[in-house]
Order: C-alpha cells, then structure tokens, then sequence
C-alpha cells in the first residue's frame, strides 16, 4: 500500500492523486483536505484542516525553521491533524507516501522514519526547505518532461528524478477536419491561484479578433464588455468547448498545459506569477518549441500562421505511472534506483 499525499491549494494536486489512483486502485490511498471526487478511485483519507484555530497564542511564537514554510506553534489544528497522518499511515501500512506537495508533510515522514517520494513541481526551488525535501526524498517525481525542467536545477536532483511526462487521463477526439486558415473559435482557460495576466490578455482579444466567437470558463464572478464574450462560468467537463476551439487562451499550470497539448491546439501560453517562477518557466519552455505563443505575437502574426504550431505527444494512456507501479511492485526494496529506468527517455516532439 502506497500513500498519495494531495495538498489542499488548488484542484491540481487531487487530480494528479486520482491519475494515481486509477492506476494503483486499491494499493493507494489518497491523503486530503480537500473533499474526495467522485471519480477518485482507492482507498481515501479525510483530513482535518491546518487552518488558525486561535490557539496558537501569538506571544510564543518563533520563526520557522529553515527546512519549514509554515509552522506555528502551539496551533492545536495543526498537532491533530499531523497525528492523525501517522496513525492512519502506521494503521494502513504505509510503504511509501508520495507528497505532493508541502515540506512539513516530508518533514513528519522522514522523523517518523516512513519513506516517501517528493513532488516536484516547474520552476526553480532553491529554497532550504525544498532542498531538504529533495534530499530526503526516496525519488523526486515530476510530472512535466526532462526538457521542461529548470535550467538551474542541479545535476543531483535531476538524477533523482523520475520524469514522468505529460499525463492525463483525458481525450479530446482528434476529428480529421480541414485545416483553418482563420481564427473563429476561442477558448479561455482559467484556473486557480490568481489570474490577472489572464484578464488583461482577455481585454485584448475582441480587438485582436473581430468576428471569432469568445467563450471563457473558470470565472464565473466576471463580466466582460465585449458581447462576444461568453461567460461559461465553471465548467466540469469541458473537452467539448475545447475540442470546437481553434485557438487557446490559458494560464501555465500544469493540468491546463497538459490538457491543451493532449488535445494538440494552437496555444496563447499566459504565465501568472508565481513562486519559485512555476508558470515563467513552463511558458518559456512552450515559446521555444514552438508549443505556445505569447500574447504580444497575437498582435504579430496572421491567423493561419498562429494556427500552425508544433505538437507533443502527451501520454493520455497514463502508462509513465503504470511503469512505475510495476518498478515499485518489482524493486520496492531499492527505491533510490527507481530514477534510471526512466533515464535516456526518447523525445515526445515533433513537427505537425
């Protein structure tokens, strides 16, 4: 039994954990806050909220240690739910937990002496606390290419690795169609965490596009002047609104990077801030091979030259994942070594 630790921010985490799962079934269980979707697969682990709880008193705090991020103290929340972790992964027989993601969590496995692999995410961690979750980590698991990663990422970490690729369970058809030399369908993506960046390139694209019809999904709060602009609000199952798009209009978290390449788009790449430069660095990546295009070359470029793009071959089948459930299965008593069956991987790109 493995343990699949999904952190509360954002819907991401819980959709990497039910890829996991759907693989794994009844060998995982999910670890989360956040409450369990009906397609998770598995066994399943509620847990209580770290939220302030006003019982932290404010007087006997004292900086973090470098290896945490967040960690009061005397915060009662805190202390239940970090106990019952371990009790539930003592009483299930934890074997492994993959943390994805929070340095805290890696810091009570690792004292309580249960192995686990770390999430890595795009972007350049250097922080201590990363680091040391790094090192601690049995494997580091990343769920973009090897070709994505940060050019400062250090050697060690890249060996310890395993890159998994682009996943996704998702399929959006591809229907043999003749190819557009105009941009007439426009879908906006927007995810979580904050998406300024986004707003502003959504302003624009009327202007840019003057008959092409505009639907965006995921802000649901907003309006927009443009009566061309269409409100999905959000949307759960959105491969049909993605599948009649001509052109994509989206942040660079991972699961909309995913989800837009599986389905082989013309992509707008618009990278909002974030730590450690998450987004920044995926979207550069997107620029130089030609996968994505920045907003300012909407303004550049004719429609039949932003719809010819480069494609990467995404693996919809989830078979990265069912590699390493075979490997663990396998080889569970030499986890440090898992690494380099996935070295020297071929390139998934090429020319459309």
């Amino acid at each position: 039994m493995i343990g699949y630790y999904a952190h509360q921010h954002g819907s991401g985490h819980l959709n990497f954990a039910r890829l996991f799962a759907k693989v794994f079934g009844d060998e995982i269980c999910t670890f989360s806050s956040l409450k369990k979707p009906e397609a998770l697969k598995g066994q399943f682990v509620q847990l209580a909220d770290e939220n302030p709880d006003a019982t932290a008193s404010e007087e006997n705090q004292i900086a973090e240690p470098d290896y945490l991020h967040y960690s009061p103290v005397g915060q009662r929340s805190i202390q239940l739910r970090s106990a019952q972790i371990l009790k539930e992964v003592v009483e299930r027989n934890i074997k492994l937990m993959i943390v994805d993601v929070s340095v805290e969590i890696a810091a009570l496995m690792r004292s309580s002496s249960i192995p686990y692999a770390y999430v890595k995410l795009p972007g350049h961690r250097d922080d201590t606390a990363h680091v040391q979750a790094f090192q601690g980590a049995v494997f580091v698991l990343a769920y973009y290419p090897e070709e994505f990663e940060s050019e400062q990422t250090p050697y060690w970490l890249r060996k310890k690795t395993i890159y998994l690729g682009f996943i996704t369970d998702r399929k959006i058809g591809q229907q043999i169609t003749t190819a557009s030399e105009e941009v007439n369908n426009i879908l906006v993506i927007s995810g979580g965490g904050g998406n300024e960046r986004l707003l502003n390139a959504i302003n624009v694209l009327p202007e840019r596009f003057i008959s092409a019809e505009i639907k965006v999904i995921g802000m649901p709060e907003e309006s927009f002047s443009s009566a061309r602009i269409r409100n999905c609000g959000y949307v759960q199952n959105f491969q049909n609104l993605l599948e009649e798009a001509d052109l994509v209009v989206a942040n660079c978290g991972l699961n909309s990077v995913t989800e837009i390449l599986q389905a082989k788009k013309a992509f707008v790449a618009i990278p909002e801030e974030r730590p450690y430069k998450e987004q920044e660095t995926t979207a550069t990546h997107l620029y130089e091979t030609d996968l994505a295009i920045d907003l300012n070359s909407l303004f550049e470029l004719e429609d039949s030259e932003i719809l010819k793009h480069r494609t990467w071959d995404v693996d919809d089948e989830l078979r990265a994942i069912s590699k390493l459930k075979n490997h663990l299965n396998e080889n569970c008593n030499r986890l440090p070594l898992i690494p380099e069956i996935f070295a020297n991987q071929p390139k998934q790109q090429h020319a459309e």
